[in-house]
């Protein structure tokens, strides 16, 4: 299958397997100059397909800051520039509940995010109490306790936080992340103009 052309994801499709087992079972196989061309005339449609979906995150991002919910846009652009994760994943991390708070409160309200889509992480130090430290996060996400993962991190010191700090992560949130960094996109050239 391979030599007729099909690509590691084709074969992954295919066969159910994972990319690791395919790459495995294929990388010795050598193709020719043929089948090469023939894999690269298939690619691009990924690359279609972001441009199309970071172009409608500029869109919705434009008419964010138009409505009624401009100012909670400008606040959750410059909450995740100070504080998110500037990579593939959206996920915006701090010690300060008020911010998890307010950061949860627009993804919720004006993004439409639900609760299963939200994933939690604490992060405690040596000296916390654990369970004292996911009550207060559960207080503040409004998450079930059972929901919210706690990650150990004994680096040797408790830090300035009582309650270590919390990372909320949104699940398949490739789209809300393209929509936040159009937000901030749209709020730096609309300031500094």
């Amino acid at each position: 299958m391979r030599k007729k052309g099909h690509s590691i994801l084709d074969l992954m499709k295919m066969f159910s397997l994972p990319k690791t087992t395919v790459w495995y079972h294929t990388q010795s196989i050598k193709l020719t100059r043929i089948q090469k061309n023939i894999l690269r005339s298939r690619q691009g449609g990924s690359a279609k397909y972001r441009e199309i979906r970071w172009s409608q995150a500029k869109e919705d991002a434009k008419k964010l800051l138009c409505g009624k919910n401009r100012e909670l846009g400008i606040v959750l652009a410059m909450l995740y520039w100070a504080e998110g994760h500037k990579r593939n994943s959206c996920a915006f991390t701090n010690s300060d509940g008020r911010m998890i708070s307010i950061y949860l409160y627009i993804l919720r309200n004006v993004f439409s995010v639900k609760d299963d889509s939200i994933l939690p992480a604490v992060r405690i130090f040596s000296g916390m109490s654990r369970s004292q430290c996911l009550n207060y996060w559960a207080n503040i996400t409004r998450i079930p306790k059972s929901k919210i993962i706690v990650r150990f991190n004994d680096g040797g010191t408790r830090g300035r936080t009582p309650y270590g700090m919390c990372r909320i992560i949104l699940r398949k949130g490739n789209q809300q992340l393209k929509l936040i960094h159009s937000l901030i996109d749209q709020v730096f050239l609309e300031t500094v103009r």
